[in-house]
């Protein structure tokens, strides 16, 4: 059975080719995300933090276990930034950050060293199916939920097993496989892709009094009589099904 599965990324150039316009459904969720590996200083724990500023604008160091910090700027609304090169894209930056306070000058300066800086625009991928003849979706390239959403490294693992036991569980007859595995996988999916209304006005607040409210509401929800309700609602890629098994044997 010769089978080719994308699983490119949001902005696979693969699907593009292999799938109709009109089966793809790219939404700009209008933020704007810069991502880098720069040093850790005695003041990085091991826990993720994050500083908000008006205007929309995220901060967040989160160390890892190389013995470096995980850099992200983030914010709302977006721009152009990934059409721009290195240089042009890290200015504009620098200038949009300029007033953010806390970490902001450590990341901007670490960033021009570093040489794993990513941008992106925040997209979210819609599919009205992931397959087509013998070439399936799985991943980002098929349905990116985005940070926003969450999720999208357990979904992607799930997507490979749960392609894999039902290629083995239908041998021979690609399309029954391909179509079981995409009833298992959709609803798990349209869940996580599923945004709560007013998230991104909620994460990105511009003026301080958002700002405050959004710092009022992140306490309460970490509160010990709301803690349990808020893990709850920040659960995502979570289903009580079990997964289809590999018939044993099956390679």
């Amino acid at each position: 059975m010769r089978l080719l599965v994308i699983a490119e990324g949001v902005r696979s150039a693969t699907r593009d080719r292999v799938f109709p316009a009109g089966d793809v459904t790219t939404t700009d969720l209008d933020v704007t995300m810069v991502f880098g590996t720069i040093p850790r200083t005695p003041g990085d724990d091991d826990r993720w933090r994050w500083h908000n500023a008006t205007r929309g604008r995220q901060i967040h160091l989160r160390p890892d276990n190389h013995g470096t910090t995980r850099a992200i700027l983030a914010y709302s609304p977006g721009d152009g930034l990934t059409r721009l090169d290195r240089g042009e894209a890290l200015a504009r930056l620098r200038t949009r950050y300029a007033d953010a306070g806390w970490e902001a000058p450590r990341v901007l300066d670490a960033f021009d060293t570093s040489d794993d800086v990513y941008i992106d625009q925040l997209a979210q991928v819609r599919m009205a199916s992931w397959h087509r003849g013998r070439t399936v979706m799985a991943g980002d390239a098929g349905w990116c939920v985005t940070p926003m959403g969450g999720g999208g490294a357990s979904l992607a693992l799930t997507s490979g097993y749960v392609l894999a036991a039902e290629l083995a569980r239908h041998p021979g007859d690609t399309e029954a496989a391909l179509t079981a595995y995409e009833a298992w996988m959709r609803p798990l999916v349209d869940d996580v892709q599923s945004l709560p209304r007013g998230l991104k006005h909620f994460a990105y607040p511009q003026t301080r009094t958002g700002l405050a409210l959004r710092h009022l509401a992140g306490k309460l929800l970490t509160s010990p009589p709301l803690r349990p309700l808020a893990a709850k609602l920040t659960q995502v890629a979570e289903t009580g099904r079990e997964l289809p098994e590999i018939p044993g044997g099956a390679v």
